[in-house]
């Protein structure tokens, strides 16, 4: 077996007083520069502001740290925001010269607007502000919808992007199916299912907000395929069975006791999809000791599972029933 031991660098500005994150967007010839990273990967430069630095100060100290590059700032930064919810200002900048790295860490002069760069978590972050998003990844217009309406409610448990991707390539493995959602939010889920789903499949979302519930209606408006339902999430699995379940509400998917109950509601072949679990290296100590969610899915003798890592951040448990 190979391990991969974490490479490392320099730290040219260790203190751990800061008051905040930067990061500069050094773009030269329609290519931006970015930095290696420790564990593998590639990040913007930046770091840390330190007690009395502006944000542009910390965003020009670091491009010369990290990468060894001399920059002007631009432009006023962006607002990016990190898969643990930590934001940095990204700041915009010019390159005046290219010099090896003082902290010897690798760079890459990369392509932003194409793959994979251009779904990299920073980068589509900057050109979605910048109203670059490349047309494939551009998002659902109903999906945009939800994401304004969660927004408005200050609702903030909507899934992933990531999550809702692999949501629309499952519902166009299920043509003519019928699919199930059980915690609509504002109809973000349900828009990326409909997004993947053909023409004779069918979906049933339910909501026990009510406010939610009405604005999920109001993503879903004038697509037959769609039913959004107020109400307790065991309604829906009274109406099944069904090709995929998204179980997406609390109680439903993070009560062992409940499973039972989203088998019985699949077909032989059917999908369970449960989305946000953390990566062991993200995991609370309270669930070092292992997971009973996972364990219960595992064991379960109609189920075979899988894990797949959606981000950095987040992983999706897809159950096939079997019996």
């Amino acid at each position: 077996m190979t391990h991969t031991t974490p490479t490392t660098f320099l730290n040219l500005s260790p203190s751990p007083e800061r008051t905040g994150r930067a990061c500069v967007w050094v773009e030269h010839q329609g290519r931006v520069l970015m930095v290696g990273l420790e564990w593998g990967g590639w990040t913007l430069p930046g770091g840390g502001i330190h007690p009395g630095e502006t944000g542009e100060e910390a965003a020009v100290r670091e491009a010369w740290e990290e990468v060894g590059a001399r920059v002007e700032v631009t432009g006023d930064p962006w607002t990016l925001r990190g898969s643990s919810g930590v934001e940095s200002a990204c700041y915009p900048a010019r390159l005046l010269s290219l010099h090896p790295s003082p902290e010897g860490r690798p760079v890459a002069w990369v392509n932003p607007r194409a793959l994979p760069w251009a779904d990299d978590p920073q980068l589509r972050q900057v050109l979605g502000t910048r109203g670059e998003t490349p047309p494939a990844l551009a998002l659902p217009e109903r999906v945009r919808l939800a994401l304004t309406q969660a927004a408005q409610l200050g609702f903030d448990r909507t899934s992933s992007l990531e999550t809702g991707r692999l949501l629309r390539v499952l519902a166009a493995t299920r043509p003519g199916g019928r699919l199930a959602e059980l915690g609509s939010g504002t109809g973000a889920g349900a828009a990326w299912l409909l997004a993947g789903m053909d023409a004779a499949a069918y979906l049933l979302t339910v909501e026990e907000d009510a406010r939610r519930a009405r604005s999920a209606r109001r993503v879903l408006a004038g697509d037959g395929r769609a039913e959004v339902l107020h109400g307790d999430w065991r309604e829906v699995l009274t109406r099944g069975p069904f090709d995929l379940l998204f179980s997406d509400c609390a109680p439903a998917k993070r009560e062992t006791e409940s499973l039972d109950l989203l088998v019985d509601a699949l077909r032989p072949g059917g999908l369970l999809v449960l989305d946000n679990f953390s990566p062991p290296g993200r995991l609370p100590e309270a669930l070092h000791a292992g997971d009973p969610e996972r364990e219960a899915l595992w064991a379960h003798p109609a189920l075979t599972c899988t894990e797949v890592a959606v981000s950095a951040a987040e992983r999706v448990i897809l159950a096939a029933r079997t019996g």
